[in-house]
């Protein structure tokens, strides 16, 4: 059967077609749709690189904030916290718990050394008796939890509050004397609350005082297991007498200018 020129022209339109459309749906399309993706993909990636120096000049301010607060904080420790070293007035965690059941008294009543002579700041005359700080356990396996907070607080720290304070003066001395404990050496001391009353110049200043002193502790001895529940000597350890060492708590009556006296 011969074909007509014309069915040779149709059949061979039918044929370019097909391969037209094979290579339009086969490679054409799909690699135009790719080269799309990846266009878009390095549109993202050139904007990103194009963030970079400003991320850069973020991390530096960043490391050089970081810096600055810990060099504000290190100037704070130094002067704001008290020493790691029991002789210094301040404490050593690093022993073990019942040498810290000792230490710990010691460190109490040198607190209350501080505590006394920043109630006679400016002047003033303390009225009845001062604040007094609480006495340590005498159980090793209970110390650091109840006096220095620790681990319910994930650092060791003492914080104290001290309660109503009366003072006696005149107004520039009892301004002084609240003024001062935001100066206190070695702790973190917050007055608030002021009222005065009287005829000047006798006049009579109340206010409230929080006492917080974070200690210094790159290595906390682990608390100690003891037998038994109550202070004294116990089982597997150092005998620790019941009565305080150092006994604190006289205290001068009235308007004597001083504060709890410790021996």
């Amino acid at each position: 059967m011969k074909l007509s020129p014309l069915t040779i022209i149709l059949i061979g339109v039918a044929i370019l077609i097909m391969a037209l459309s094979y290579g339009f749906f086969q490679h054409w399309m799909p690699n135009t749709t790719e080269a799309g993706y990846y266009n878009t993909y390095a549109e993202q990636l050139q904007a990103e690189g194009d963030k970079l120096p400003q991320s850069q000049a973020r991390l530096k301010k960043a490391e050089e904030m970081v810096t600055t607060k810990a060099s504000e904080w290190r100037s704070v420790v130094a002067v704001k916290t008290p020493l790691p070293d029991v002789n210094s007035r301040g404490v050593n965690l690093a022993v073990d718990g019942w040498q810290l059941t000792v230490d710990t008294k010691k460190f109490r009543d040198n607190i209350q050394r501080a505590v006394n002579a920043q109630l006679v700041k400016g002047g003033v005359r303390v009225v009845g008796n001062g604040p007094q700080i609480p006495m340590p356990t005498d159980n090793a396996s209970e110390v650091l939890a109840a006096f220095y907070n620790y681990p319910a607080i994930a650092f060791p720290v003492v914080i104290f509050d001290l309660g109503q304070v009366t003072v006696a003066g005149t107004e520039a001395q009892i301004m002084a004397n609240v003024r001062s404990w935001k100066n206190m050496p070695r702790y973190l001391a917050v007055a608030d609350g002021l009222t005065i009353t009287g005829t000047s110049p006798n006049l009579r200043g109340t206010y409230n005082v929080t006492l917080v002193g974070y200690i210094r502790a790159k290595q906390i001895f682990p608390a100690v297991p003891e037998a038994g529940g109550g202070g004294g000597t116990q089982a597997g350890g150092p005998g620790i007498g019941t009565g305080p060492a150092n006994v604190s708590g006289a205290t001068v009556p009235g308007d004597t200018g001083r504060g709890n006296v410790v021996n």
